[in-house]
């Protein structure tokens, strides 16, 4: 039975994914001429899922007081007009909105855009949720939001429609890993409309406008990449839409308004002066902007005169123009191409509009959010694995979980970028995820670790990040569950906020477990809207937990005596100046401070550096380049001196044996605590940051600054790319363009979403430090890496969000804490593998229980594996989740290590399906691209080989 089922599964894959007709693909692209300009005019709309509205109010076209928006007006308007005309077409980009507007449609109205689609009228292009940024976003939400877009178009139109192209035309700069990305899914063409000034007027002069993005050094993916000449606008002049004020075009030779011979000239000097710039005889005319189209009437009338008129007056002087698509556009020049095209193998950071314009500010931009934005993204990848494993079916609960991530990806989103009321939406979006998948684990956690059909409701605290939940402030005895989303055992220091008292806690075998209680930082305990009775956190160590697994721990308070293997801390406060410099040693590692400023200044014999400081946020209006305001887009300090915060007044040192911590006393709000783990060979830096003070009127923007003296960087430092492979940085160079940087300190900031390192080539020193949500990152001063962790303004930067940055929470400015871990040394090992327990760190959750620990262990299991095995310690289980309601799972499988990266784990590692997973029966095994949206192979499950940084996407029968 079982070789049977696995040959119909076969069977079924080949004849839904062998050749098919799909004749509105190349043969729906317009035919260009050899000998002629062909104008390829290409009317789209740009549709910010939020910005300066929320997400449904630019649906519904609600508040139109702030911006005139309705995105189901436009699709409405678009549909109508494509089917009455099939040479017209129309492009389509966010799956957020189209799949709104879908739904709300009826049956007529689908077979007629079904049509309009298989006609090649209607384009998808990107066909992700939305069009996410690329420098804040991680790899994994990149990937996962292209994927829920693609998954709707192919579920609804078919594998047929699968998109060919890419439309990047706003995001703030271009990552290297993103285009590895999208090659990776299969896209053939890549445009993009924003990069730097200084680059695009070189590439213009040297018509290096397309080339091909060779965008990894460990992967062979390369993709044609376009930029666009008028970033993503209509020639000057020729907007017809009703948000426009241009002047229509008259065709009639009797009006006395008649003006498209005028008109039409005007056109062609820019088509003429565009193709000058280009080498083929292809040139791309973007007809759309920000959410035109509401009335589509008004610009396909306008672009019919103008094609037909052209096209007959400028016959002989060889300019064709029609309506067109950007893959269709690609296509023809790629075509048409003689020579091979232009390499690129960097990215395009950091991104200048202007010479005091670097939109480097938005890589740190809302640091509260960007760190929700990573926590959930941590969340919503277990929440799947948990829903394969005791479901294996798809829910609405966790779609809406995803949705709400992938919006998240947004480029006005997770960047920081939108008005507030937009990013509260943003946050609540976040929280109803968060809060339908806390339920997810407590059903699934009953249904998986029960023993005689007792349950319990279990509890996910999200104000653990601020030491706060009312489970464990409340309750004892208590149980906790660890869920360790990775597949390799690791141990976990845990961290529980409760009251004052004692307590014992017990393994699932029984065990007592060793445990500290440590004070909670008054930095902590003063954080804006804190509500909690906790003023102690229990520390303890989770070890080896089981991979793919979960382990639950009993809490109580003994009666009448301190819990056994329970230890206070031991502590004591050290006002400055001191006589002497503050050494703290505990499990092999020291760290003196300074006598005097209270600062780090030695980690083990190593000098190094630690320091808080601050630049002030340049004022302005904006009027001219030189009068540019920092803001949520651009940062622009005054001045290139980051300034010390005010001193360090006292150091309080707290001993333990599985914690000690050495916390930095800098003012009532803000702190830093230097921490060093038992299990651990990294240092922790926790800082408490805020309200950043505005009573001079200054806008400030916070960095914390690591130096090694001893490291002679020369200027270079690394970044991840989205969380992936490593780029080199070179202060005041670009690769590709020579570079005259007018802000040195702006423009020398990259974004960095899990980790940057300096080195010494000759002594093989390096510091890496990694950081927990994206922010940005620079090595202005040798041997240094500087994080900016925090921005308050009081300027808008004029870029259209139309408000400063001056974020508040609970009436006062916005407070702040975030992680940052440091390791020194000459391992190469180390980064990578602390990225993935920075990045997927075990999920909590807690239950209030009447148990005692015997009685407890007796009702439920307390340790279960969901995989059989370890996989290899280079290998990540990306993605587990439930693909459809036949009960098929999607599977990733990456090796996160890159070529030539490490001796020892930089080499292809084979891995086996057969009985990884308990609760899933395999029956056959599909490899699919990246996206999951277009077939490869079927695969043989018992060997899987990963290559280094190669991403295996499969799709399961079971």
């Amino acid at each position: 039975m079982q070789k049977c089922i696995t040959i119909l599964s076969l069977l079924y894959s080949l004849l839904k994914y062998g050749e098919t007709a799909c004749y509105y693909s190349s043969n729906a692209c317009p035919q260009v001429e050899k000998d002629f300009l062909n104008v390829h005019i290409v009317p789209h709309s740009h549709d910010d899922v939020g910005w300066l509205k929320t997400v449904e109010q630019y649906y519904y076209g609600a508040n139109n007081s702030i911006q005139n928006a309705g995105v189901q007006y436009i699709y409405d308007s678009v549909l109508e007009e494509l089917w009455k005309d099939p040479e017209k077409k129309f492009v389509s980009v966010e799956m957020e909105f189209f799949s709104h507007w879908w739904k709300e449609q009826s049956s007529h109205m689908k077979r007629k855009t079904h049509k309009v689609v298989e006609r090649g009228q209607l384009e998808f292009v990107g066909g992700g949720w939305c069009m996410n940024d690329e420098a804040a976003a991680m790899y994994v939400d990149i990937v996962d939001q292209m994927t829920l877009g693609l998954k709707f178009i192919n579920d609804t139109f078919g594998d047929c429609a699968a998109p060919k192209a890419v439309w990047q035309i706003d995001p703030f700069g271009h990552s290297r890993e993103q285009a590895s990305i999208f090659a990776q899914m299969g896209f053939e063409y890549l445009f993009l409309g924003r990069i730097d000034y200084q680059d695009k007027a070189a590439r213009l002069s040297n018509r290096e406008m397309e080339m091909t993005w060779v965008a990894s050094d460990s992967l062979n993916t390369s993709i044609f990449t376009g930029v666009l000449y008028n970033t993503y606008s209509p020639p000057p002049g020729f907007c017809f839409d009703i948000l426009c004020g241009d002047e229509t075009i008259v065709d009639d030779p009797d009006s006395p308004m008649f003006n498209i011979d005028r008109r039409s000239k005007q056109l062609v000097a820019y088509i003429l002066e565009q193709s000058k710039h280009y080498k083929t005889n292809n040139i791309i005319i973007t007809m759309g902007e920000d959410f035109h189209y509401q009335n589509a009437h008004t610009w396909y009338k306008n672009l019919d005169k103008l094609i037909k008129y052209i096209n007959k007056v400028y016959f002989n002087s060889n300019i064709r123009l029609f309506y067109s698509t950007p893959s269709c556009y690609g296509e023809a020049v790629k075509n048409a191409f003689v020579e091979a095209l232009p390499r690129k193998t960097d990215d395009f950071f950091p991104y200048a509009s202007d010479p005091h314009a670097y939109w480097t500010g938005y890589f740190t931009s809302r640091p509260t959010f960007k760190g929700l934005v990573r926590h959930s993204s941590n969340l919503l990848r277990a929440c799947k694995q948990i829903q394969t494993m005791a479901v294996k079916r798809r829910s609405n609960v966790l779609f809406q979980f995803q949705r709400s991530q992938a919006i998240a990806q947004h480029h006005d989103a997770v960047t920081g970028t939108a008005k507030q009321h937009v990013n509260n939406d943003y946050l609540l979006r976040l929280d109803q995820g968060i809060r339908s998948c806390s339920k997810i684990f407590s059903e699934s956690f009953n249904h998986l670790l029960s023993l005689n059909g007792s349950t319990m409701r279990q509890e996910y605290c999200t104000m653990l990040n601020i030491s706060q939940c009312w489970t464990t402030e409340q309750n004892a005895p208590f149980i906790v569950t660890l869920y360790n989303p990775v597949t390799i055992r690791s141990s976990h220091t845990v961290r529980i906020p409760v009251t004052d008292g004692s307590y014992a806690v017990t393994d699932h075998e029984g065990r007592l477990v060793a445990s500290q209680m440590v004070p909670i930082a008054e930095a902590v305990l003063r954080l804006p809207g804190r509500n909690s009775t906790a003023t102690n956190e229990l520390v303890f160590i989770a070890e080896d937990l089981p991979p793919l697994g979960l382990r639950s721990y009993h809490v109580q308070t003994p009666e009448g005596k301190p819990g056994r293997r329970m230890l206070r801390s031991r502590s004591r406060t050290i006002k400055l100046p001191n006589e002497k410099d503050v050494t703290v040693s505990a499990y092999g590692l020291s760290l003196t401070f300074d006598r005097h400023t209270g600062q780090l200044i030695q980690v083990g014999n190593e000098m190094f550096q630690q320091q808080l400081l601050f630049y002030r946020g340049m004022s302005g209006n904006n009027s001219q380049f030189e009068f540019r305001a920092s803001g949520a887009y651009i940062f622009r300090p005054n001045g290139t001196e980051a300034l010390p915060l005010q001193p360090v007044t006292k150091l309080t040192t707290i001993f333990g044996p599985i914690v000690t911590e050495i916390r930095q006393h800098i003012s009532a709000n803000t702190m830093q605590i230097f921490r060093l783990h038992r299990n651990a060979s990294y240092i922790e830096l926790d800082w408490i940051l805020g309200p950043i003070p505005i009573e001079d009127g200054i806008g400030k923007e916070y960095i914390s600054r690591f130096t090694v003296p001893a490291i002679r960087n020369n200027g270079t430092f690394y970044t991840d790319s989205n969380g992936r492979e490593v780029l080199e940085r070179q202060l005041n160079h670009q690769a590709t363009y020579k570079l005259n940087i007018t802000e040195p300190t702006a423009g020398n900031f990259y974004p960095v979403n899990s980790f940057a390192y300096v080195e010494d080539k000759l002594t093989k020193m390096r510091m890496t430090v990694l950081n927990d949500r994206a922010q940005g990152v620079s090595s202005l001063l040798p041997g240094s890496l500087e994080f900016m962790i925090h921005r308050r303004l009081l300027h808008d930067d004029a870029f259209g969000v139309g408000e400063a940055l001056n974020e508040t929470a609970y009436g006062v400015g916005l407070a702040a804490r975030g992680t940052h871990w440091l390791t020194l040394g000459n391992s190469e090992t180390v980064a990578r593998f602390l990225a993935q327990r920075m990045v997927h760190p075990p999920i909590l959750m807690f239950a209030p229980t009447t148990f005692s620990a015997e009685e407890f262990r007796q009702s439920y299991r307390m340790e279960l594996a969901l995989i059989n095995r370890d996989l290899p310690p280079n290998v990540n289980l990306l993605t587990l989740e439930p693909w459809d309601d036949e009960g098929r799972v999607l599977v990733r499988f990456e090796h996160f290590y890159g070529v030539g990266e490490d001796e020892r784990f930089s080499h292809p590692v084979t891995i086996s399906l057969k009985d990884l997973f308990p609760t899933l029966k395999i029956q056959s095994v599909e490899e699919v691209n990246l996206a999951a949206n277009r077939h490869i192979r079927i695969v043989n499950a018992d060997e899987l080989v990963l290559n280094p940084m190669e991403i295996r996407t499969l799709i399961v029968s079971t």
